[in-house]
């Protein structure tokens, strides 16, 4: 659920009713219950039987959710409680089950050894460098994201349990053969067929329409004489390119800018540290005893007979790895330290080089402080002119008075179908929201206005007043004579092949030699169809369909009919007479052999998730779960 909130949540229309919609499931799953007072251990947030969930866990798996929203959100600010409180739902949903499977896992005695986390931990490629485990990237992972390696490794031991416990369910699903081999019967079956085509274009008409003929044609395919529904609409934009431009921010603002915040344009210094680490202090002074001039830890290395050195690149004094090792930022450039302890064991530091503190001038950074305090003063402006907006509007004002008011622009558009088109049948100029705009008008009744849209760039948004609606109105039959006409012709065509082709199959049985009435009637073509799958698609990619003798209705009679039964059916450009020749049974070997293999593996895996799916159900019942909403609320707040 998570994944999917985030992955979508650029798109404002969808996530308004998103929103929406999880406030309206709150009720509906149960969070009043799920969410409410319980007596359960200080620190532990969530209890499901046995397995605890710790509140410092929640806290810092709901920090990095809400930065996740906040990134997605391209940084803006979203301080609606009801935002905060969906993500927490979201989040808390899934670590309920995840402390539900916990709770059955012990009751089952599961239990990961330590040699199973072990495995599981240098394993992980985040902490490999050039395939082996990094003691110093898995620390440096841990405090980038906030864990402390005890933390890490209970988070891991429940991941374990879990997957101890579903593992045996997933691995084993078994799918039954006799289902597989239907499915695969009935998704790779072909038929093979002799065809005769019919095009209806080939037909001469021999009659001139009538008047009611016409009408009747008309009559029946009156939706396709009617005009659309037209919308005329006035659309009111704020942007922030239009309400705080950056040529009117003041320069002695600029300059107090830069003098507040001058450590944003200090790039501190940096060191390109390489080590040896020793497991005690006496190997490590062992190794340094071996140090000549000009040696590197290159050259000490070999003397020491050791492994080669660990390049731990560019460094600040201030990163999580540079304070760990602090005394190496007190050798000068070349130089090769004294043996340093830290918690990771004693080590030799060479300092490879130092690129020294730069700090960038106010001239050269001005035109991007310009910029970056127009988008921060423009997003402030732009959102309080939005609350206006939305005000004026409720309180009845017209559109182009509250547009003057608030700095909005205002764009007319007089007429717009769904399609996009105006009433000449022109493509609608839409810079606004071209994904969006459309929906949003059809949506709004006349003579109202739109709820509060973003822009797609993010910068802004927009309204949408629904001035005028011209209703669907049937075209005159004068006015759309040449289109009834065609329409008449093409359906007199195609009838009077379908008669044809009827007459023709009349005559056709497993002696007729179908290739040779092609001879006799011109307006007739011979093709050899298949082998094709019900789904008219060929098996091997050497044979190719020939798809103007193919349509839906064509496949649904042959893979009804016996070889030697004739069928006759329309086709996108005329009419097919076909003879089943042949049924083909497919066998799992061969090209179609992976296709079995996957099909067997995708219907395992259904049944597998199925079973899970019933499990977490069972347990949930069993383990009924109690949450401390005191300590959730605790956690909103903090953010």
């Amino acid at each position: 659920m998570l994944e999917f909130f985030r992955n979508h949540v650029k798109d404002s229309y969808f996530f308004k009713g998103f929103l929406v919609l999880l406030a309206g499931s709150f009720g509906i799953w149960g969070v009043g219950d799920f969410m409410g007072p319980s007596a359960l251990s200080p620190g532990v947030v969530l209890q499901a039987g046995k397995a605890e969930l710790k509140t410092e866990i929640v806290r810092r798996r709901y920090s990095r959710e809400m930065d996740r929203f906040r990134e997605a959100m391209g940084g803006r600010v979203m301080p609606d409680d009801l935002v905060k409180r969906s993500v927490m739902t979201s989040m808390m949903k899934e670590m309920t089950d995840m402390a539900t499977l916990d709770a059955a896992a012990r009751d089952m005695g599961i239990q990961p050894t330590r040699e199973q986390l072990r495995s599981i931990i240098m394993t992980n490629p985040a902490f490999q460098t050039d395939g082996k485990f990094d003691q110093m990237l898995f620390d440096r992972t841990l405090s980038e994201n906030s864990y402390t390696e005890n933390a890490y490794v209970e988070l891991s031991e429940l991941d374990l349990r879990r997957a101890l416990l579903l593992q045996p369910v997933t691995v084993n699903a078994a799918a039954p053969q006799a289902l597989v081999n239907a499915l695969f019967a009935f998704r790779n079956e072909t038929r093979t067929a002799d065809t005769l085509l019919l095009l209806a274009n080939s037909i001469n008409l021999q009659k001139v329409p009538t008047d009611d003929e016409l009408k009747a044609v008309y009559d029946k395919n009156l939706a396709t004489f009617t005009q659309p529904e037209y919308r005329k609409l006035t659309v009111l934009v704020l942007s922030t390119s239009d309400l705080v431009k950056p040529e009117n921010i003041a320069e002695e603002d600029i300059k107090a800018y830069y003098d507040q915040n001058g450590s944003r344009y200090q790039a501190p210094e940096t060191r390109h540290i390489a080590q040896l680490v020793f497991n005690t202090p006496q190997e490590a002074a062992r190794a340094r005893a071996l140090l000549a001039p000009g040696d590197t830890l290159e050259t000490l290395a070999v003397k020491a007979k050791v492994g080669p050195p660990i390049d731990l690149g560019e460094l600040t004094a201030n990163s999580a790895l540079g304070k760990t090792i602090a005394p190496a930022f007190q050798a000068q450039a070349q130089e090769i330290t004294q043996p340093i302890q830290t918690p990771l064991g004693y080590h030799l530091f060479e300092i490879k080089s130092i690129t020294p503190e730069a700090v960038k001038t106010y001239d050269a950074v001005k035109d991007d402080i310009r910029k970056t305090m127009a988008a921060d003063k423009a997003a402030d402006a732009v959102y309080d002119a939005s609350v206006q907006l939305e005000d004026a509007l409720a309180s009845g004002t017209p559109p182009l008075e509250v547009a003057k008011s608030v700095g909005a622009r205002v764009i007319s558009i007089p007429s717009i179908t769904t399609e996009g088109e105006d009433s000449q049948g022109r493509n609608v100029l839409n810079p606004i929201d071209p994904q969006n705009l459309i929906t949003v008008a059809f949506a709004t009744p006349v003579g109202k206005d739109s709820k509060l849209m973003d822009l797609p760039s993010r910068d802004g948004y927009y309204i949408v007043h629904v001035d005028e609606i011209t209703a669907p109105t049937p075209k005159a039959v004068l006015d759309v004579r040449p289109e009834v006409v065609k329409l008449w012709e093409s359906t007199e065509r195609f009838a009077q092949a379908q008669a044809a082709a009827d007459k023709l199959a009349a005559n056709i049985n497993a002696s007729t030699q179908m290739s040779a009435l092609e001879s006799k009637d011109k307006s007739v073509t011979y093709g050899d169809l298949g082998p094709v799958t019900r789904f008219g698609e060929a098996l091997s990619k050497q044979h190719i369909i020939d798809e103007t003798r193919v349509s839906p209705q064509l496949l649904d009679k042959l893979f009804t009919a016996k070889p030697g039964d004739v069928v006759v059916a329309q086709v996108a450009t005329g009419v097919v007479v076909a003879r089943l020749k042949d049924i083909a049974t497919p066998q799992p070997v061969g090209e179609l052999a992976p296709a079995y293999n996957e099909l067997a593996a995708s219907v395992r895996n259904e049944i597998g998730s199925n079973v899970v799916d019933q499990m977490m159900r069972a347990f949930n019942t069993r383990y009924p779960v109690q949450v401390d909403q005191k300590q959730l609320d605790g956690i909103l707040a903090s953010r």
